[in-house]
């Protein structure tokens, strides 16, 4: 009985070793297959998994744009969308306007700080402009107390026209746009929005070429092209670019001294720059 009993343990070892080494040879089999599938991903694969890495990786970005009168902003911001695929350009002073409606708490703000006086004949909610121009733009300390009040009904538009269309491109995320929303605003860190930002570039000329600009588009006289300049240099972004970029503010200077092919290839440029965003 010990003999027959040693004769089946050793058959019953024998069957768990051959088991285990079909184990084994099935494992190492399997990954060896699979290592080699992996290795040899055809062309169309690869191309289908980096496009989709690239629309999951696709960021929206906000840039805003700034610059002093007659430097080329406004041409700057409707080349990044019109040329260049940028998805949306938002003017600040167009919102600004916004700002002023009948009845909206930026007028009830205004009037308190600056009296009954500065509105419409026979209205009690809208603003005479003419009116509240003669008061702010007779004095500096004015104009600053007014643009405290509005910036902040200003500021809370952008975002939420910037959150509108961040929802729009995340359904959308059309291949053929470049993800950026362009925000325009000679004021923008004066405002104090940039921090609603992903970058901040600055369009800058000679001042000879602005001048000339203004004097033929917007047929000023060259001693008012000249004083419209001089009011904006002590705004930031405007008359201390260089401190600004040194700081690490602005991101990107577009020089604007050439033809509108030299403004697109110093923008697309930029655009291709990581240096050119925060």
């Amino acid at each position: 009985p010990d003999r027959a009993s040693s004769i089946v343990m050793q058959i019953d070892f024998a069957n768990s070793a051959f088991i285990f080494v079909c184990l084994c040879f099935h494992i190492r089999t399997t990954s060896s297959f699979n290592l080699r599938s992996s290795q040899h991903v055809g062309p169309t694969e690869l191309a289908m998994t980096s496009t989709t890495e690239e629309k999951q990786d696709r960021k929206l970005k906000v840039l805003g744009v700034c610059g002093g009168i007659g430097q080329g902003k406004s041409t700057a911001c409707k080349l990044l969308v019109s040329d260049l695929g940028c998805i949306a350009h938002l003017d600040a002073d167009s919102i600004a306007h916004s700002v002023y409606s009948p009845g909206s708490q930026a007028v009830k703000d205004v009037v308190l700080e600056f009296g009954s006086g500065i509105l419409a004949e026979g209205t009690d909610d809208t603003i005479d402009r003419k009116e509240l121009g003669k008061i702010v733009f007779a004095e500096r300390t004015a104009m600053t107390r007014l643009e405290k009040i509005v910036w902040p009904h200003v500021k809370t538009l952008l975002s939420e026209k910037i959150e509108a269309l961040k929802q729009d491109w995340e359904k959308e995320k059309e291949e053929d746009t470049t993800a950026i929303i362009v925000l325009e605003a000679a004021i923008l860190l004066d405002a104090g929005w940039d921090d609603l930002l992903d970058g901040v570039w600055v369009v800058r000329a000679p001042r000879s070429t602005a001048v000339k600009r203004l004097v033929e588009t917007r047929n000023l006289a060259e001693e008012e092209a000249e004083k419209r300049i001089n009011y904006q240099i002590s705004s930031r972004g405007i008359g201390n670019i260089d401190a600004e970029v040194k700081n690490g503010v602005i991101t990107a200077v577009i020089e604007n001294n050439g033809t509108l092919e030299d403004l697109k290839e110093s923008l697309q440029n930029a655009i291709n720059d990581p240096k050119s965003w925060k």
